[in-house]
């Protein structure tokens, strides 16, 4: 399938500054996992919704979020409704990180995208035109 081969394609040719990034940012995958649910929620979520949303458990997500909060990447709260219940959110540093993540990414597909010639990259976008792809949320 063409599609496959080309998103095989563009994530191998950006693999190598994904990983520099994450290590600039001294981030590990998990902790980018969980900065990205919290970005994309609609609201804040709880330590147990966000393990059961990034599927890991509650102590390593619990973990996780400790180092987030170190780094002023997620605040933490009290819910309103149940003391014992933490929620937390992405902080504008958080979104940050995720952008900068994203942008390497992004960055790759723009290189590709302008190395095609006009008519490949017009018929690339006529064909994305007819695709239910879901609007960005950045």
């Amino acid at each position: 399938m063409a599609l496959l081969d080309l998103w095989q394609h563009l994530i191998h040719a950006s693999t190598a500054e994904f990983f520099a990034i994450l290590d600039e940012l001294d981030v590990s995958i998990m902790q980018v996992k969980v900065l990205d649910a919290l970005a994309r929620a609609d609201a804040e979520l709880s330590v147990k919704e966000l393990s059961e949303h990034v599927s890991c458990s509650l102590p390593s997500s619990s973990r996780t979020i400790e180092s987030l909060l170190r780094r002023g990447w997620l605040e933490r709260r009290e819910d309103e409704h149940d003391r014992r219940v933490k929620r937390v959110v992405v902080t504008d540093a958080g979104r940050d990180v995720i952008r900068r993540v994203t942008n390497v990414r992004r960055q790759n597909i723009e290189r590709f995208v302008a190395g095609l010639d006009d008519d490949a990259r017009a018929r690339l976008a006529e064909a994305l035109v007819e695709l239910p792809i879901p609007a960005r949320q950045d």
